[in-house]
């Protein structure tokens, strides 16, 4: 599994110095926040970096009043849903997309706009079949991915989501850029019923033969290696880990709320505020959130050189480095050659987890709403009950997904 870097306000540098990092990699732009221009810029600056780039159109919802977004030449004005889809409007939008975004700044898949799905309609349904007979009217030669962006209602229903696999399975499509809506906003997860859907619905893609990024993605989703989902995606902010449908009928998204830095310790899963590491220095159990040498991330070592942690400079900037960096090598470690591999492996982690996040609780050093004891039980139990529903056939065609 990949870790796609998905583009939010003030990314672009940490975009560039991952990628020249790494040697390669992915980053999903994202207009809402970027002008025509920046995104140019941005994409051939990555390009230089040996990196890729894929352009989300953000289509979600057409009568959005944030204001850079519809200020983009391929978004159309005055829009009525019967007479975009049927007229000229859905032209006019893929050949400004390919024209002024796909084919100059040379992304590598292209992502095929959807209205936002809030349920099981047939509108919906006509709507995205008329957006992918108007795309395969083009001879474009990337991989073609369908968005899905699906509300947290929907992901809550067994029977409806079924539909939409019957109905979206059928699309002649590479794949799937799905962009599942947290229930409540919630950062880490714990509804077992919208977890466990979403596997269940990108297992039933991925049978099919066809691909899946996983968009604004939380490290708890490294649980999707199991479905063997193709990359997830996550950036700095919370507006890049959970999908904020509210910033797309609002023309002020610069609001981040009150700001603080956050280390994350990958063996535990979980970010802790520095006052937090003050209290674990001071009991003598700093050293069990240090990060392992493996991640190769230097990002936090002054955390743990011995001083009192909020005494020293962890800049915000380290603090976004280290997180995207030790998930990304996450990403690349946690899928095995084979599904029982992978399972018990992510056995491991979740338990390993679950362990230090304990002793930690014990003493008083938590994470709050980003402590992974929170949800640690949830993801285990999620291993079994994935292995009950697909276990059987992801044996016999994992080498094939």
């Amino acid at each position: 599994m990949d870790l796609f870097l998905q583009t939010g306000s003030r990314m672009m540098s940490h975009n560039s110095e991952l990628i020249a990092k790494w040697g390669s990699g992915t980053v999903i732009l994202s207009p809402k926040n970027m002008t025509i221009e920046q995104m140019q810029a941005h994409a051939e600056k990555i390009a230089k970096k040996n990196g890729s780039v894929i352009i989300d159109p953000q289509f979600y919802i057409p009568r959005t009043k944030n204001e850079r977004i519809i200020n983009h030449p391929y978004w159309p004005q005055n829009y009525q849903t019967g007479v975009f889809f049927s007229g000229t409007g859905i032209k006019k939008l893929m050949d400004d997309l390919i024209s002024l975004y796909i084919e100059p700044m040379r992304a590598s898949v292209f992502i095929i706009p959807t209205l936002f799905l809030k349920d099981i309609e047939d509108d919906w349904n006509r709507c995205t079949e008329t957006t992918i007979n108007e795309l395969y009217n083009r001879a474009l030669e990337i991989p073609k991915y369908c968005t899905l962006c699906i509300s947290n209602t929907l992901l809550q229903d067994e029977t409806k989501i079924h539909d939409l696999l019957e109905r979206i399975t059928q699309y002649p499509v590479d794949g799937f850029y799905i962009i599942p809506v947290h229930p409540q906003n919630m950062y880490l997860v714990d509804d077992v019923t919208w977890l466990i859907n979403l596997m269940d619905f990108c297992a039933g893609i991925k049978l099919t033969g066809k691909k899946i990024i996983l968009g604004y993605s939380t490290h708890q989703l490294l649980l999707f290696a199991l479905a063997k989902v193709d990359a997830i995606c996550t950036g700095i902010w919370l507006k890049t880990r959970i999908f904020p449908l509210g910033d797309f009928d609002d023309s002020d998204d610069q609001n981040q709320g009150r700001k603080k830095t956050w280390y994350y310790c990958p063996q535990a899963l979980t970010e802790y505020q520095i006052g937090f590491l003050d209290i674990a220095h001071r009991l003598g159990i700093l050293d069990l959130l240090k990060t392992s040498e493996n991640f190769e991330s230097q990002y936090a070592d002054i955390l743990f050189s011995g001083a009192q942690p909020s005494t020293v400079k962890f800049s915000e900037h380290d603090a976004f480095q280290h997180y995207l960096h030790c998930l990304s090598m996450q990403c690349k470690d946690v899928s095995k050659k084979t599904y029982d591999e992978t399972l018990k492996y992510l056995r491991i982690v979740f338990e390993t987890a679950l362990e230090i996040t304990s002793i930690c609780r014990s003493k008083g050093v938590i994470g709050k709403h980003r402590d992974f004891s929170n949800v640690a039980e949830i993801n285990i139990s999620l291993l079994d009950a994935f292995d009950s529903l697909r276990g059987m056939i992801y044996r016999h065609r994992w080498d094939s997904l």
